[in-house]
């Protein structure tokens, strides 16, 4: 299930037929599955720990809440892995295969110094950012234990992301996902033990439940640097190549920076109106965990898309490597074909079943009463969903990150324009119990809308003209 290119001539590249394109995703998908349950497993064992409703609940919101600063802390490296895997899968397309190297070392090297920066600043801030996030009580004191603990070993994780993402590039995904399926192994192990104190050992409750996380990504993180530096897995990087090379990160930033503006404008649109909101109602915590599993369930449906779209990016990318921008063109529509029925089938589920699906994950009748309607909408948003996606990516592949910037950024701001006078009105009129279902509605709004603009932009094919 490795998609590495033959040594051959670029103009003997395979055509992207279903085949070839679902070889390339499968792997990945399997990862972003495996991924995903790493984070149902934390949320899971957190609406699980022994205690009463309120003790349940305010651990799957700190759980739940602190998503939003794992996934900031991952956006602190993204620009490298966006402008690695655009450079080093047309590198490979072209056959210069040292210059593939040389990135794939560049790139790991700064997403380790900048993983370390990132683990050592939220190590010593937790407290804020714990009260920012508006968690309070039981829920601020877990949240705080959690994030010390787990962002001890981010500058290994960021590392290995990013080499994962270069192997990637490369058309190895198989290898990456059988590293996360041994972290996933790792943490449902670990995490279960330390934190109900199974065989014998004393039960750390959240802390626990960190610490098994954070042993599961520290072995991810050693075995990654160990294929890239042993040549096991299609790039062979030297000691001289996992340094920081200014020029080389230059040029990776200048594809990935626009990326990584889009998704820190994501994220910090997210954060913006789950703050307002959460802040304008009453029960902070219930709100939190209803959203927090609400979006733990809704992962296992946008995965397959993010899978093929990471296919169609390699896949593009290598093709304009190739000078095949119509063979580009190709393998995009149907990565974007098998990413919609996907991730349609997946959503199912949560349009039928939304209440069964919360139950899953969070043991509380006020969690599931909350989160029954947002978790509708987050299925019947999927389909437009799976465009955003797989387009957004196959741009991306071909070193256009600006344009789904700036999808990301007009629909960031028409979700605040919707979802913040809502809130405030629903408070209003004593209705705040549906808070978290006007935010689920703007979500569904922008998504919709950043699948027609990537849609558009991407058949109007400026992108194949595009030098990285």
């Amino acid at each position: 299930m490795t998609t590495v290119l033959p040594q051959a001539s670029s103009k003997e590249l395979p055509p992207p037929t279903v085949g070839r394109v679902t070889k390339l995703a499968a792997p990945t998908i399997a990862e972003q599955f495996i991924v995903a349950f790493i984070g149902v497993t934390d949320t899971w064992l957190a609406g699980h720990i022994p205690g009463d409703s309120k003790t349940v609940a305010a651990a799957a919101a700190a759980v739940g809440t602190m998503m939003y600063i794992q996934w900031f802390a991952g956006l602190m490296t993204s620009f490298i892995g966006t402008g690695a895997i655009a450079i080093v899968s047309r590198s490979i397309g072209a056959r210069r295969i040292r210059v593939a190297n040389r990135v794939a070392g560049t790139a790991v090297a700064t997403a380790f110094l900048v993983g370390l920066f990132v683990a050592v600043s939220l190590f010593t801030f937790a407290g804020p950012f714990v009260r920012v996030v508006g968690l309070e009580g039981l829920a601020a004191d877990f949240g705080k234990q959690y994030l010390q603990i787990m962002c001890v070993t981010l500058c290994f994780q960021s590392a290995a992301q990013i080499g994962m993402a270069c192997l990637r590039g490369a058309g190895d995904t198989l290898r990456p996902m059988l590293i996360m399926a041994l972290v996933s192994v790792v943490n449902l192990v670990a995490s279960s033990v330390l934190t109900f104190g199974l065989f014998g050992l004393p039960a750390f409750g959240i802390r626990g439940n960190a610490a098994g996380t954070l042993l599961a990504f520290f072995t991810g993180g050693m075995i990654t640097i160990y294929l890239l530096v042993s040549g096991r897995a299609g790039l062979k990087l030297r000691l001289n190549h996992l340094r920081v090379v200014p020029h080389v990160v230059a040029r990776i930033g200048k594809i990935g920076i626009p990326s990584w503006l889009e998704g820190m404008l994501l994220w910090g649109g997210q954060f913006l109106i789950v703050v307002l909101v959460i802040n304008a109602i009453g029960d902070k915590t219930v709100t939190m965990a209803a959203h927090g599993a609400v979006l733990r369930i809704e992962s296992f449906s946008f995965l397959p898309g993010f899978g093929f779209g990471m296919a169609a990016s390699a896949l593009v990318g290598q093709y304009l490597g190739a000078k095949r921008p119509d063979q580009a063109m190709r393998a995009a529509h149907v990565a974007n074909r098998l990413g919609l029925i996907t991730m349609t089938v997946m959503a199912l589920p949560m349009v039928f079943l939304p209440s069964l699906m919360i139950w899953l994950m969070v043991w509380s009748p006020e969690v599931i009463s909350v989160g029954f309607w947002p978790m509708i909408l987050a299925g019947l948003a999927q389909p437009g969903f799976a465009f955003a996606i797989v387009y957004g990516s196959a741009l991306r592949g071909a070193g256009d990150t600006v344009s789904p910037m700036i999808a990301t950024i007009s629909g960031m701001i028409l979700r605040i324009i919707i979802v913040l006078p809502a809130a405030y009105w629903l408070k209003a009129h004593n209705l705040s119990h549906y808070a978290l279902t006007a935010v689920w509605i703007a979500i569904f709004i922008d998504l919709n809308y950043r699948a027609v603009f990537n849609t558009i932009t991407f058949h109007r094919g400026k992108w194949q003209h595009k030098r990285v």
